[in-house]
């Protein structure tokens, strides 16, 4: 909808010229069909599928728990191991020194590209574990 020219709270509506083609009428069919039948949050909470959103306590306990994933724990283990300081670290890697100092301390997690320049500057390779 596009806004009246009048300035009025109420948009107008837009309006076509002819009638839809077939295919036009059948793909709107078919986007009403599959809104329709999306379930509403109260019938997702009866449901189980959806919790509800989280408390604030609950997404810092999760979000603590998050920074324990292998590749986090390996790079940090390999981090220590070096001997280096983290701004020389930061440095050699590419890598902004706070992003690193709060990585290392478990405040954040890095992202992907990072964790790849780190892991490159620690000599170390990313590689996806086997599947079982």
């Amino acid at each position: 909808m596009k806004p009246n020219p009048d300035h009025s709270t109420k948009p107008q509506r837009i309006r076509r010229e002819g009638k839809l083609t077939a295919e036009e009428a059948a793909r709107l069919r078919a986007v009403r069909e599959e809104f329709s039948a999306r379930p509403t949050k109260q019938q997702l909470l009866q449901s189980g599928e959806y919790a509800g959103p989280m408390s604030l306590e609950e997404y810092l306990s999760w979000r603590k728990g998050a920074g324990d994933a292998p590749l986090t724990t390996q790079l940090q283990a390999a981090i220590a191991a070096t001997g280096q300081s983290l701004y020389s670290i930061a440095q050699a890697s590419g890598i902004a020194a706070p992003v690193l100092q709060r990585f290392v301390n478990g405040e954040r997690g890095i992202t992907l590209e990072t964790a790849g320049k780190l892991a490159e500057y620690l000599g170390l390779s990313l590689l996806p574990s086997p599947r079982s």
